[in-house]
């Protein structure tokens, strides 16, 4: 299939380029540079050709790329003759020192949940209960967020476990809860629901089918 003879680009490059302090102009210009990496520069012209942009916006996107340390230009001259080669290891260098900053966020925001959860518990977390909050994120996918007000919301009623918090989050799941904003508004509807079917105490209850009649006098 023509669709797997594709060039392997890094998921964090898609999805982060825009605080690389790169547009999309520039993001789909380095594509095209990716697969020079090493090599000779292609010719301005030859890149301008398969694209919308002429000759002069293709020099400036890759003077701006060249500016914001992204890729780099080497003039080698080994064979006794001048030519520029490609490098990418300044963008390998940015996307693995972003990388590493979100691995060590990822790490404290999770070593932060863990230690909430042994407060609330007032105990150290059991085996089972550290493996079933690994599994809320690893294979569940609910974010930190989530599972934080899952379990704020088990501490304001009273029922702090783990099973009682995994139905919080299932159901939230089934809601499409995503954000704290969400949760707090099915929370609400839940209580307020809750509220209109109250029982009323002495309901007084008659027998309309042997003719009992409360407004008979």
């Amino acid at each position: 299939m023509l669709i797997n003879q594709h060039l392997a680009v890094p998921h964090i490059l898609l999805k982060d380029y825009r605080h690389l302090n790169m547009n999309e102009t520039e993001l789909v210009v380095l594509l095209k540079l990716m697969q020079f990496d090493g090599k000779e520069m292609p010719g301005f012209k030859e890149l301008a050709d398969e694209m919308s942009l002429t000759t002069e916006q293709v020099a400036a996107q890759i003077q701006g790329l060249i500016q914001k340390d992204l890729i780099a230009i080497h003039v080698d001259h080994s064979h006794q003759q001048y030519s520029e080669i490609i490098s990418l290891e300044p963008l390998d260098r940015q996307l693995q020192a972003r990388y590493q900053a979100q691995t060590v966020s990822h790490e404290l925001s999770f070593n932060t949940l863990f230690e909430r959860f042994e407060v609330a518990f007032s105990r150290p977390l059991t085996p089972i209960e550290m493996q079933t909050l690994n599994h809320w994120l690893d294979s569940d996918h609910h974010s930190l967020d989530i599972i934080q007000a899952a379990l704020d919301e088990a501490v304001s009623h009273d029922k702090l476990s783990f099973k009682y918090i995994d139905r919080i989050l299932l159901n939230w799941q089934k809601r499409n809860v995503k954000t704290i904003d969400d949760s707090k508004t099915v929370s609400n509807d839940f209580k307020t629901g809750r509220k209109m079917t109250k029982t009323i105490e002495n309901f007084p209850v008659f027998d309309w089918v042997n003719g009992e009649n409360p407004y008979a006098k």
